[in-house]
């Protein structure tokens, strides 16, 4: 209880306590001098423990341990029945490897509210780092089945990544649909759904998830567009695989799998550790035994023409995208401090976008050019579904005639074209495309020539 402050004085002639304990705001003091009250009004408890628990786990972020304790251990003072306290002394636990004593926290937090679904998941996530599956997928449930739970997609996602570190794909591809029957736009979701299919070969699913994906975040991250890329390959679609490629080397020059690219054409990318996973996982359904030696699958290698180069005009607004990030909304306790599980625990399996989440998908026919003097590549731009990006070919005739009467970049609309993915494509607003082309309404033609440049 805080401390009471007395005035002591010989003209003291009134001195009245009122101190209202449990969930009112604070405990109050009044004291009456020369007959003037004074209001001496300390901090409830349980805002001061909320405090000490967020910067518990700041502390813990930064790998000040000692910090992180001592605050943690301020906080159950002040609110020693506060479920959040015990879930936070779980996450430091767990951090330092005491596990035993992890899990223990957990218990109590959950003893002291069995319903509170934050703890529940927290506890799964817990649960699925140490490999015990079956228990971290009955607390996810769990959580779920609370009415008042509203980031059950989340919980969904956390069991497939819990399978998939098992690599038990059946399971993992109901729990992530599962997710995205709760979230549908859900990038994280939609993602590993394509990257599932992707594993399983049946790359006209991972597709539509890709497309899915593409249209939730509309952003741009080099994973998504190596995914895409590998996708196409796949589905034989040379053109639109290509256009991919564009996009990676002009927008992420400097990424990882733009190198790749560039050294062996995405040979071997983290969705394809996946898919061998996957092979190794039907093997064993199937009865045989697999030992430690890793499978070697040779890839069939199929010569690639190159085609002569073709001189490009960039879009107008050619601005790279950010990341798409996902932001959790929630008070500073731990009810969102592990909320799900990271990147690390599925090791290559997954692009994460995070919490999730980030972008893609074009297509049109892009040429790849290997000069000979500095090994470098030039390659076209490209568009979801196909659009060729022309200025003076000099190998192909254009669609169109009038192409090449048009001074700046141009958009030649291939089928399946719409305004709107010209729009996204070239970030260019609609209004202006149809205003520049004399466009009286949004309908567009195979062939026809689009401007993206005022004239």
């Amino acid at each position: 209880m805080p401390k009471i402050v007395r005035k002591t004085s010989q003209s003291l002639k009134q001195i009245a306590l009122v101190c209202i304990l449990g969930s009112l705001s604070a405990c109050v003091t009044q004291n009456f001098a020369e007959d003037k009250p004074v209001v001496d009004r300390d901090y409830n408890n349980t805002q001061v423990a909320v405090t000490r628990i967020s910067l518990a786990l700041s502390y813990l972020n930064k790998g000040h341990m000692t910090q992180a304790k001592s605050n943690l251990e301020k906080a159950k003072k002040l609110a020693p029945n506060m479920p959040e306290v015990y879930t936070a002394f779980a996450h430091y636990y767990e951090k330092v490897g005491e596990y035993d004593k992890a899990e223990a926290s957990y218990n109590e937090a959950l003893s002291l509210d069995e319903n509170s679904a934050d703890t529940l998941n927290n506890l799964g996530v817990f649960l699925c780092r140490q490999s015990r599956v079956d228990e971290a997928e009955q607390a996810f449930l769990k959580a779920i089945e609370v009415p008042t739970y509203v980031r059950v997609s989340e919980s969904y996602e956390n069991i497939a990544l819990c399978y998939l570190k098992e690599n038990n794909f059946d399971k993992a591809e109901y729990a992530i649909k599962r997710s995205i029957d709760h979230s549908p736009n859900s990038a994280s979701s939609l993602m590993q759904m394509a990257q599932i299919k992707y594993a399983k070969a049946d790359y006209e699913q991972s597709e539509v998830y890709l497309s899915r994906y593409e249209f939730a975040t509309r952003r741009f991250t080099p994973q998504a567009i190596a995914l895409a890329y590998k996708v196409n390959l796949k589905l034989g679609e040379i053109d639109v695989a290509n256009s991919y490629a564009t996009m990676l080397l002009e927008m992420f020059p400097q990424s990882t799998q733009a190198m790749q690219y560039l050294d062996n054409e995405l040979e071997h990318i983290a969705a394809d550790d996946l898919a061998l996973e996957y092979r190794k996982y039907k093997l064993l359904q199937s009865g045989v035994e697999i030992n430690q030696k890793p499978i070697i699958v040779k890839r069939k290698v199929v010569s690639k023409q190159i085609q002569p180069a073709v001189v490009v005009a960039t879009p107008a607004n050619n601005k790279s995208l950010n990341t798409a990030t996902n932001v959790v909304n929630g008070s500073p306790t731990v009810a969102t401090a592990s909320n799900q599980l990271p990147a690390s625990n599925v090791a290559s399996k997954s692009i994460t976008p995070a919490n999730t989440a980030a972008p893609i998908i074009v297509s049109t026919t892009p040429k790849t050019t290997k000069a000979n003097a500095n090994n470098t590549k030039a390659t076209t731009n490209s568009v979801v579904n196909s659009p060729v990006i022309a200025n003076v070919p000099t190998t192909k005739p254009v669609a169109n005639a009038s192409a090449a009467s048009i001074d700046g970049p141009v958009h030649i609309v291939v089928k399946g074209d719409n305004l709107y993915q010209v729009s996204l494509k070239y970030n260019i607003m609609i209004s202006s495309i149809r205003r520049w082309n004399d466009l009286k309404q949004e309908s567009i033609h195979v062939g026809q020539v689009l401007r993206l440049t005022k004239p």
